[in-house]
């Protein structure tokens, strides 16, 4: 029974490895089928969508003075029917944000929610968005998902596929309005949606 738990903690600790280099290398601009040794499978949508949100992290800054940054921990939030499983779990075991460890919270719905650094908001909540982005109307949280129109109603960064690939749209305005501000090296990844889609990207 030990030997069967220490092997699962090693593929836990790998996976979550695999993970967290993903995440470096998809933001330095490199192409998923470069991302893994032949001898891997080629990473998942979701494990490509996981390493982007906690090195998402590194490249935006929050308010100071707010609620959050007196916390002992970086709070990355789930609301809706979660689609990355044990992902997130897996980088919060073995990574931190900054001197912060890193905790997951899954909210089933928004009046559940408690505050976040980042907030993903599932498909599943697509109906409910308008009252979702209410809610966080004061919030500094970085609001994130994967459904097409996020971005345009108000999302802060949302990811899409193209070409068979992760990508993402940013809306600075809506990042704004949160307190947030957006490093420019993750703006020149980004395709611009919003009000300030026009502008120059180096800002």
């Amino acid at each position: 029974m030990r030997v069967q738990q220490n092997n699962f903690e090693c593929q836990i600790h790998r996976k979550a490895r695999r993970v967290c280099a993903l995440a470096a290398a998809v933001l330095a601009g490199l192409t998923v089928s470069t991302l893994a040794p032949a001898a891997e499978p080629a990473p998942t949508e979701y494990e490509i969508k996981a390493a982007f949100i906690y090195n998402f992290a590194k490249y935006v800054e929050w308010p100071e003075n707010n609620d959050l940054d007196s916390g002992e921990a970086f709070i990355i939030g789930v609301l809706g029917a979660d689609p990355f499983g044990a992902l997130l779990d897996q980088i919060a075991r073995s990574k931190t944000i900054g001197d912060k460890p890193i905790v997951i919270r899954r909210f089933e719905h928004v009046e559940d929610y408690t505050p976040c650094h980042i907030l993903f908001v599932a498909a599943s909540e697509h109906d409910r968005l308008p009252a979702i982005l209410e809610k966080l109307a004061h919030s500094p949280a970085l609001v994130m998902g994967d459904t097409a129109g996020f971005a345009h109603a108000g999302v802060a960064v949302n990811f899409v596929i193209e070409r068979s690939k992760v990508r993402f749209e940013i809306n600075p305005a809506a990042a704004t309005r949160a307190g947030l501000k957006i490093s420019s090296k993750l703006l020149r990844l980004a395709t611009i949606v919003g009000n300030e889609a026009d502008t120059d990207k180096e800002q």
